[in-house]
């Protein structure tokens, strides 16, 4: 699958204090949970929210995450959370990542996670094809903001 066939994503998000450390920067495992944000987002979005399918007796289980911090974020900054389908098989789906500044463009952090379809106890099992369908919609770059 070509991976600039499906439209990205932008999740709009105001740095709150408690996302901080003590120098006053962004802690680095708060990039994890902007990427599940925008991920979550980008499912919703795509017309296949996580509700339906964790409801459906399927969860997607993170195998393989990076990220890439290349410059600090601080309190009160604003930044945007692209999200896009990198791929998807028969039992993976992978989603790629990259935490912007939305005035500007600059790359705060990029990455990747890669999940397997497993079943209700956790077996890995193929993806269903009514989920894998409604993820390989082309999702509308509609903004969606969370502030705190």
């Amino acid at each position: 699958m070509d991976k600039t066939e499906y439209a990205p994503f932008p999740l709009d998000i105001t740095v709150r204090f408690a996302e901080t450390d003590q120098m006053g920067v962004v802690h680095h495992s708060e990039y994890v949970v902007w990427f599940e944000a925008g991920r979550v987002a980008w499912m919703a979005a795509a017309g296949m929210p996580y509700t339906e399918i964790a409801g459906a007796g399927y969860n997607l289980a993170v195998t393989d995450l990076q990220c890439r911090y290349r410059s600090a974020v601080r309190f009160g900054d604003a930044v945007q959370v692209i999200t896009r389908l990198g791929s998807l098989r028969s039992r993976q789906v992978e989603f790629t990542y990259e935490i912007r500044n939305p005035h500007t463009g600059a790359v705060y952090a990029d990455g990747h996670t890669r999940h397997i379809c497993v079943d209700g106890d956790g077996r890995m099992t193929r993806l269903p094809d009514w989920i894998a369908q409604q993820l390989t919609r082309n999702v509308e770059g509609e903004t969606n903001t969370e502030k705190a």
